[in-house]
């Protein structure tokens, strides 16, 4: 129990806040990688959102117009004023998600490396890289995560978010995450029709892999077993998908997105680093 309040000293929402800080404070040294990235994503994300406000905002709309006049208008021939500027904004701000969503799933996949120099670097700035002997790390691994032999993880449905955060935190193919995602993010796509609580059940949704993948790349130095880090995400879950949830929204955000794509991987890497310092990553002991 202490140790659990210990960890919360500082939410974990607030990690890709304290992410964009410590770049804004050390631009230097990530500012020129950084920079050449976000050209291609932006690049590559327009051959995609161009052609989406050029016809899909249309479709969408009429689309939601038939949806309001058979759901919720009596007269089904002509929607009020109200709700046009209604349909017209819910068609506007699903395309925002869109645009939102696919700068998301691409940059994930384009900015790999990016995103593994940058945690690297906050681990060496806090002495936080491990022994580069094999048997040291795997030492080291059993030490912090404990032995996993003999443990029985629970099992949950395929599509459960506990499951696809563990997923996201074990596999470290990068592919696969991506067309799990984009298959996701597919199915979910309607549920920004529904006002206010549709984007955030969908942000919600996009968050697990945010979420899952916070220290993915920790577990990787320290040579964590599937095991390890799925008994990690199973204690932890709500803290993981905290995170989550602020680093998905930030992402989501026009132009700063780009930006925030980075530097929420520098805050990923402060938090464990931080846990790190306090002994705190690792599995609840049963």
């Amino acid at each position: 129990m202490l140790s659990l309040l210990q960890e919360r000293r500082l939410p974990t929402a607030a990690y890709p806040i304290r992410g964009l800080t410590h770049f804004l404070r050390h631009p230097g040294r990530h500012a020129g990688p950084i920079f050449i990235s976000i050209i291609k994503v932006i690049a590559t994300s327009s051959l995609f959102v161009i052609p989406l406000y050029k016809y899909g905002y249309g479709i969408q709309s009429s689309f939601l117009a038939k949806a309001y006049r058979m759901f919720f208008s009596h007269d089904r021939t002509l929607p009020s004023t109200s709700s046009s500027i209604l349909i017209k904004v819910s068609g506007l701000l699903l395309c925002f998600v869109e645009t939102s969503a696919i700068t998301l799933l691409i940059g994930s996949h384009f900015i790999g490396d990016i995103r593994v120099r940058l945690f690297d670097s906050v681990l060496k700035e806090r002495n936080g890289l491990p022994p580069r002997t094999p048997d040291d790390v795997a030492a080291m691994a059993e030490k912090i995560s404990g032995s996993p032999r003999n443990k029985v993880q629970p099992y949950h449905h395929f599509l459960s978010p506990r499951h696809i955060m563990v997923v996201s935190a074990q596999q470290d193919d990068s592919w696969s995450i991506f067309f799990l995602r984009s298959a996701l993010f597919v199915l979910t796509l309607p549920l920004n029709i529904v006002p206010v609580v549709g984007p955030f059940c969908f942000i919600s949704i996009q968050a697990l892999f945010r979420g899952g993948m916070a220290h993915r790349r920790y577990f990787q130095l320290y040579c964590w077993t599937s095991e390890q880090r799925q008994h990690r995400i199973e204690h932890y879950f709500w803290q993981y998908q905290r995170f989550g949830l602020v680093a998905t929204a930030m992402e989501m955000i026009p132009i700063a997105g780009y930006l925030f794509m980075y530097t929420n991987q520098i805050g990923a890497a402060i938090w464990a680093m931080d846990l790190h310092d306090k002994k705190l990553l690792e599995p609840a002991k049963k």
